[in-house]
């Protein structure tokens, strides 16, 4: 199981975001409450800051929560971003299943702004 703190940020150029620090485990056990964290968080947000630096698991079923939360945003002109997520645990999964990649996908919003290239990950 996971848990999660939230909190509302202000950038550099004064724009509001919501970050949401994870810790523990993200499986299938956990991602329909992942899921229905996240439209939450969107419903009130436009910037949606995820930090995954204090994840120890991820599974497959999580990955494609986030593809598809990237997708979203994109879509709804709101932005996503994950951060911290070059952990062991992270780069382990995403490479065993394959989600790192050279370039986006082909139904990509914005290829530029694919979780999957490795240039586009965040320490």
């Amino acid at each position: 199981m996971f848990e999660f703190e939230s909190r509302q940020m202000e950038s550099a150029d004064g724009e509001q975001r919501l970050e949401l620090v994870l810790s523990g485990d993200l499986s299938i056990v956990s991602v329909a409450r992942l899921k229905e964290l996240l439209l939450d968080c969107f419903s009130t947000n436009k910037h949606v800051v995820m930090d995954m630096g204090k994840v120890t698991s991820i599974d497959f079923s999580v990955m494609q929560l986030l593809c598809a939360t990237n997708k979203y945003a994109q879509k709804t002109a709101k932005c996503f971003v994950l951060k911290h997520q070059c952990t062991e645990a992270f780069i382990d999964e995403a490479q065993s299943l394959g989600f790192l990649r050279e370039q986006a996908c082909n139904d990509a919003e914005d290829p530029l702004h694919c979780l999957w290239i490795p240039e586009n990950l965040n320490s």
